[in-house]
């Protein structure tokens, strides 16, 4: 099986990870997805938010669906939080995830080359807001 490292308009994938004292949560939102998820402490955020990403972005591949995959980002104020956090190298690079199977041909040319079947790796960066139980 081919390797083909990126899938262009989702590399990386951006999340944004911050403690929510309201509902005494800590929140994972992927930028440009919305994909949500919340943990009761930030490393289990992390991992979910890494699977859920892994799931989605498998599916809408198979699926030939990279559009509704996109439709419904997180709102801006989380991309100003995201890139506040990384001018002061609050984000966390490393984590990928793999999306391996058939490409529909409408999104061969997205993945870069005319394989079928291919190996997609995609970086995700978490960015991190407030941490702590008693951040306000």
């Amino acid at each position: 099986m081919p390797k083909i490292t990126t899938l262009q308009p989702l590399d990386p994938l951006k999340v944004f990870l911050e403690y929510d004292t309201q509902y005494q949560v800590y929140v994972a939102q992927c930028l440009q997805t919305g994909h949500l998820v919340t943990a009761d402490d930030p490393e289990t955020a992390k991992e979910m938010i890494t699977e859920l990403l892994e799931d989605e972005v498998s599916l809408a591949v198979k699926n030939n669906d990279i559009l509704s995959l996109l439709s419904n980002p997180a709102p801006m104020p989380l991309w100003f939080k995201f890139d506040l956090a990384s001018k002061v190298k609050a984000v966390e690079h490393g984590r990928t995830i793999k999306i391996s199977g058939v490409v529909p041909q409408d999104l061969r040319v997205l993945v870069g080359q005319d394989y079928r079947t291919v190996e997609v790796e995609t970086e995700i960066r978490i960015a991190t807001g407030k941490t702590t139980r008693t951040a306000a």
